[in-house]
Formats: structure tokens, C-alpha cells, sequence
């Protein structure tokens, strides 16, 4: 039997679309302030295409509260609705995962948590490529924000966009199943 789209599982990028803001800037921000000795690392390791591994760093030093993130609330509201109806929902992210389950804990509705880690950087097509491998092509919906998000829009059978970069929603074109601005 064929399952309808909403009945797919649901991953759920985290910066920008669940929360209005970046955790790797805040990161940056955060722990490089107070502790600039770190830069060169950060820097060099960024160079160095290593950006999992600054990610991780800096995710281990950082002290915030997720309660204190601004979230897209109309979105959460929604999630509210699939996970009540027994949707399993997933956050995929870029993020490092020590930061990212910090998030999926307080928002409590998730599942699952994909994530950078120390040697995986999990966005783009390495993204696209996690989910696939776990869900089969087409075998989840995706709820993203910005360019990046595209390869997996590509390779889901749902596409919820939300809090779109500009120029996003004029790339899916009539791709994309729900918008929330």
C-alpha cells in the first residue's frame, strides 16, 4: 500500500527554520568573545575544510539556553500537529549534534537527531545522501530554508519551506508543498 506524503517521516533542518537563527554564529560569537585565543584554530581549520571539526570545538564551550532561542512559531505549531497525529519527525541538521540535541530535548518532539559530528558535516548533498540512505529516495518530507536545503528538497517527497532565503521559493517553483514565512 501506498502511504500519502504527510504519512512519510519528517526531518527538520534546525537553523533557520526551526529556530530564526544560526547556531554556528552563535557559536561564534559566544565562545570566540571570550576566549579569542581559539581564533587561528577555528580559522585554519575552516581553511582546511574542516568545518565539522571547529563546529564540534566550539560546540563543546558553548553555554546557552534553548528556551532562550527565538523559534518559528507557526511552524512549531504545525510540527505540534504532525507529532501529535503520530508523524515521526526528525531533526537534520548542520549543527553540531551536542548543540542539536540540546534544541531537539527543549522543543521535545523529535525522534531522532541527525547532526554534524566531529569528522561530518552535515549539510547540502551530504545531507541529502544521510536521509536517503536511512529513508529510501523520496522516503521522507524535508522542512528547510535556504539554498542549501535544494539537493534535499530534490531527493524528498515533501517540500515544506520554511522561513525561505530569498530566491528559494522561485528555484523550487511548483515543487514545494507548504510555505510558512
Amino acid at each position: 500500500m501506498e502511504s500519502k506524503v504527510s504519512d512519510v517521516p519528517l526531518a527538520v533542518d534546525m537553523d533557520g527554520t526551526l529556530i530564526l537563527s544560526d547556531m554556528s554564529v552563535m557559536s561564534v560569537r559566544r565562545v570566540l568573545t571570550r576566549r579569542p585565543w581559539l581564533i587561528p584554530s577555528v580559522l585554519i581549520k575552516e581553511l582546511r575544510g574542516r568545518r565539522a571539526e571547529w563546529k564540534r570545538d566550539l560546540g563543546r564551550l558553548l553555554d546557552f539556553d534553548p528556551s532562550e532561542l527565538d523559534y518559528h512559531e507557526a511552524f512549531i505549531e504545525w510540527l505540534t500537529g504532525e507529532h501529535a497525529r503520530g508523524r515521526t519527525i526528525i531533526l537534520a541538521t548542520a549543527s553540531d549534534r551536542i548543540v542539536a540535541e540540546q534544541v531537539a530535548a527543549h522543543v521535545g518532539m523529535f525522534s531522532d537527531v541527525m547532526a554534524s559530528d566531529n569528522d561530518y558535516n552535515l549539510r547540502d548533498t551530504k545531507k541529502a545522501e544521510a536521509l536517503v540512505a536511512r529513508f529510501g529516495e523520496s522516503g521522507f518530507g524535508y522542512a528547510g530554508n535556504s539554498h542549501h536545503d535544494i539537493s534535499v528538497w530534490n531527493r524528498s517527497s515533501q517540500v515544506i519551506v520554511v522561513n525561505p532565503d530569498s530566491g528559494v521559493l522561485d528555484r523550487l517553483g511548483d515543487s514545494v508543498d507548504i510555505v510558512f514565512e
